[in-house]
């Protein structure tokens, strides 16, 4: 009956779509069995059916990038993950569970639609037609796979032998196949590199940032390759990583590119140009509630600043650490700003992260037109400079050679201007990058939880331990694996220190 309860968390619908350029998140294509992928329209809608699970996930979008930057100790927003607190007897958090349900559902529907479209026949689907749509599919495995490694593994480990991988499943998860024991860190990356460069050599060019692209696959497996071997102060990988990145900033893709207005990128929303990939939800669906319930309600009502501001209190939009750098950055009067309080018996202002939250649900709704554009911003073109300018850092380069992409992404940049940067010592080169990456992307994507884990202060301590003013215990970056695999699935191994 356990088992029964079990997969029922994880079955699968679908959202049935055209090949139009938008998603469609109206289930109404189940996948099963008995309607099995027979076409390429059914192909399509299949791979479409991936992306609802993520893009209708707060587990890939404002909730789980609370609780990266709440680890950070840039926030406190999270209790739990900001304590580390948890273990398998201790589950401090239901984003434990919940999360790890989350990636396992883009996983099974991601191996049903892979297995599915590759007994496609040639007179079924054209051979180009069905290795793009498998390399789609595979990459957002790939993708899934590695936010469930970040939160669930030791990613982090230089260690291949290292026994706290994945539960990795090429399957779709029948009664018969929950039982598994967990991959090696080695044997982790292996897989996730695997999926990756099949989606490399096999997945179309950018055309939208809807959809993955090969340019999405290459940034992807550069940041996979730079968090792992950064962590460490390693460079094994770094001058593949930073070939991949150039290879993107240098192929000047129609469609991909900064924006000079900041502000207009952010009221753009998924309709800007700097979006490799975005959590975009069409205009037929219900955008407030297929988002991110976090950006759209809980960003302004449980961690904003609530007005007006007590005489004691900072207008720091509930900032732990990093106020003092980015009050003094001119980035921070357009990413922050007043909203309404997101339900209709409170009418208190506070002052959030309106790059994110926008108008806010309440406000949002009646807007006229509605402003409902919640987007997850997986990746923007400003952070392939800030991502070459830590590559070359890490690789040899010069100082001057090594700040050059980041002033470059800065001087594209009018509104708000921003000036050069101008280190002169190996140290100032990384707090400067450091610092921009938080400046830039903070509660986008989770990269200034990464950063935080890979550069260090002048006293040489993580700035992860900088910022909570703690040591850190590395096995506590990621939670222990849930109680209910571990009730049903006995070849499974929880994580070191984490019983």
């Amino acid at each position: 009956m356990k088992k029964l309860i079990y997969i029922s968390l994880i079955i699968l619908i679908i959202g049935a779509s055209s090949c139009e350029d938008h998603l469609d998140l109206t289930p109404s294509y189940s996948l099963n069995e008995k309607n099995a992928i027979t076409n390429s329209i059914k192909a399509r809608a299949a791979v479409n059916g991936i992306y609802e699970t993520i893009v209708n996930e707060d587990h890939y979008s404002g909730k789980l990038y609370v609780s990266l930057a709440s680890k950070s100790g840039f926030v406190k927003w999270s209790s739990a993950d900001y304590k580390m607190e948890y273990s398998q007897s201790n589950q401090t958090t239901s984003n434990i569970e919940s999360r790890w349900k989350a990636y396992y559902k883009t996983l099974n529907t991601a191996n049903f639609t892979i297995n599915g479209i590759s007994k496609l026949s040639d007179v079924q689907i054209k051979p180009e037609e069905r290795n793009a749509l498998v390399a789609e599919a595979r990459f957002l495995r790939a993708f899934a796979n590695t936010y469930l490694f970040w939160n669930y593994g030791h990613w982090w480990s230089s260690d291949d032998s290292n026994p706290n991988g994945i539960l990795y499943r090429d399957k779709a998860i029948t009664i018969g196949t929950i039982e598994g024991a967990r991959l090696t860190v080695g044997e982790s990356y292996e897989k996730i590199y695997e999926d990756l460069d099949f989606a490399i050599e096999h997945l179309n060019s950018f055309s939208s940032n809807r959809y993955v692209s090969k340019e999405f696959a290459k940034v992807f497996k550069a940041k996979v390759m730079l968090y792992r071997n950064a962590f460490n102060d390693g460079t094994t990988g770094l001058d593949e990583a930073l070939t991949l990145v150039n290879e993107v900033l240098d192929a000047n893709i129609a469609g991909f590119a900064m924006q000079e207005d900041l502000a207009q990128v952010y009221q753009d929303s998924w309709d800007s140009e700097e979006n490799l990939f975005s959590g975009y939800v069409s205009d037929d669906a219900d955008r407030t509630y297929n988002t991110s319930y976090t950006y759209s309600f809980t960003m302004i009502m449980s961690y904003g600043n609530r007005l007006p501001l007590p005489w004691y209190q900072e207008l720091n939009a509930g900032l732990n650490q990093g106020a003092d750098w980015f009050l003094a950055d001119p980035r921070w009067d357009v990413v922050t700003g007043e909203a309404r309080a997101p339900i209709n018996w409170d009418t208190t202002p506070r002052y959030t992260w309106t790059k994110v939250a926008r108008l806010g649900q309440y406000a949002g709704q009646r807007a006229n037109p509605p402003d409902e554009k919640y987007n997850t911003y997986f990746f923007r073109y400003p952070e392939l400079y800030i991502m070459k300018a830590e590559l070359l850092a890490r690789t040899g380069a010069s100082i001057e050679d090594a700040i050059a992409p980041i002033n470059t992404m800065r001087s594209i940049r009018t509104n708000p201007a921003l000036p050069s940067l101008n280190p002169t010592t190996q140290q100032e080169l990384m707090d400067a990058i450091f610092k921009e990456y938080f400046l830039e992307t903070f509660i986008e994507n989770g990269s200034e939880y990464f950063a935080s884990l890979r550069f260090k202060d002048s006293s040489g301590q993580l700035w992860i331990e900088v910022l909570r003013n703690a040591p850190l215990d590395v096995n506590r970056l990621c939670y222990p694996i849930p109680n209910t695999e571990m009730d049903l699935n006995p070849l499974i191994e929880q994580n070191t220190d984490l019983q």
